[in-house]
């Protein structure tokens, strides 16, 4: 605070002010309201005032200060922090209101850890494993730091919590009790509902789905709702089930522009995603978002680079038709040429590089480095398949002696790259697949991964 702004007293505004409401009760103050939901002031404000809007009221007492000569000076401008609405912009009016609260640090009635020390519990225990590690550390500090919750909300839309009154009595049911009584206006704050979706979704705790499926094994969401989401749903999952909902969380970051800035729509810089698949393919967005998407770090995305993985899109395409067109043999699903073709040293060659490729895709994508493993398998097709091994074996495609073993060599390669381009590029690899001259096949979505 700046020592010589002002007049060195301190006003006190309980009713509006979290900070001043503490204050208050530390200090035994009133808290007087004077602001309804409506934003309109009442009782106790004088009458005049009454029934008008805070602006308005504003400039009512100015303009009555003024004329009792008790006002010094107006409109002097300086910087103040204030609320406002996300979407108009308006500043909203503050108000202290009785609340519901879930104790989060108290021991149950029935026993056993805190909410939040079940869910640190769990943790060190290894129970639950964030990814990147890094978030474990932000999720100590925001369980360290842990007040009770404020469950309640004033607005409109909700699931509206299933209080009822009457007289001097309240009830807590999940059905209205009968007639007389009044239910409670105020709503769940949406991290209450949906911190119980894991298992609630589930049908807990008798449904088969329950039974099968809890606790998952991967949790996928953005790292900037960690506390708000995950760390709620671990909360309550592990009071009402006795286990945490998930095994593994993996923190993705936030999308931001070419110039680093978040999206909104405010700001003009959003990249609309339907226009985006219209133009240049689902699976150009999808291979953008992934490749270079580090867990727990907000990516860059541009239209370019959007562009760049259409024309690899293309790329596949055409590569493939190239491997198609050349093929007059058909493969028994699950077996590689290799057991009825003797393989020749080119073949060899390039048979090893593909099987380094998938052991280290595979490894990537079980240490979760998606961005990794996607950026390997697009190296791979463009610069190895396409550029080396396709243009290598253009020649002994000619040859009568070689055209067998080049055949069944470049469509077991195509058959392998396909199933490692599957989980980035879904829509293409599955079109190609329905094309494969290959024994008892499936979908390629519920293919075996290459080994």
């Amino acid at each position: 605070m700046d020592p010589e702004f002002g007049t060195g007293a301190v006003k006190v505004t309980p009713s509006v002010d979290a900070n001043d409401f503490e204050m208050a009760k530390r200090h035994q103050l009133p808290v007087i309201s004077i602001i309804d939901q409506y934003g309109k002031l009442t009782e106790p404000a004088p009458e005049k005032y009454r029934g008008m809007k805070v602006d308005e009221a504003r400039a009512a007492v100015a303009a009555d200060l003024k004329a009792a000569g008790a006002l010094e000076k107006v409109d002097e401008e300086y910087l103040h922090s204030v609320a406002t609405c996300y979407k108009c912009g308006r500043i909203l009016e503050p108000r202290i209101l009785p609340q519901w609260y879930v104790a989060m640090t108290k021991k149950p009635k029935r026993g056993g850890l805190s909410l939040r020390d079940a869910a640190v519990a769990a943790v060190k225990k290894k129970q639950t494993v964030f990814v990147p590690k890094r978030m474990e550390k932000i999720f100590m500090h925001w369980m360290k730091n842990l007040r009770d919750w404020n469950i309640s909300r004033q607005i409109v839309w909700g699931i509206r919590i299933p209080v009822w009154y009457k007289d001097d009595a309240v009830r807590v049911s999940e059905k209205s009790p009968g007639a007389g009584w009044v239910q409670e206006t105020d709503v769940f704050d949406t991290w209450f509902s949906s911190g119980q979706w894991p298992f609630a979704a589930l049908g807990y705790p008798n449904k088969n789905d329950f039974k099968t499926f809890y606790p998952t094994t991967v949790m996928e969401t953005g790292w900037d709702i960690l506390f708000f989401w995950v760390a709620r749903m671990m909360m309550l999952g592990l009071y009402v089930t006795g286990k945490t909902p998930f095994k593994q969380v993996y923190l993705h970051g936030l999308v931001r522009d070419k110039d680093r800035q978040k999206m909104s729509k405010s700001k003009g810089n959003v990249i609309d995603p339907l226009g985006v698949v219209e133009q240049y393919g689902t699976d150009a967005l999808r291979m953008a978002l992934t490749v270079g998407n580090t867990p727990g770090n907000d990516i860059v995305i541009s239209e370019e680079k959007i562009k760049g993985y259409r024309n690899f899109a293309n790329k596949v395409w055409n590569i493939s038709r190239f491997v198609l067109m050349n093929q007059t043999v058909i493969l028994e699903r699950g077996r590689r040429p290799s057991d009825r073709i003797q393989w020749g040293k080119e073949s060899r060659a390039a048979l090893k590089h593909l099987d380094v490729t998938v052991k280290k895709v595979t490894k990537h994508m079980d240490n979760f480095k998606f961005y990794q493993a996607a950026e390997d398998v697009y190296h791979y097709v463009w610069h190895e398949f396409a550029d080396k091994v396709i243009e290598q074996q253009k020649t002994r495609l000619q040859n009568p002696k070689t055209r067998k073993e080049v055949r069944a060599l470049l469509l077991h390669m195509l058959a392998t790259i396909l199933k490692l381009l599957h989980p980035f590029m879904p829509y293409v690899t599955e079109a190609i697949w329905t094309e494969m001259p290959l024994k008892n096949k499936k979908m390629l979505i519920v293919e075996e991964w290459p080994k």
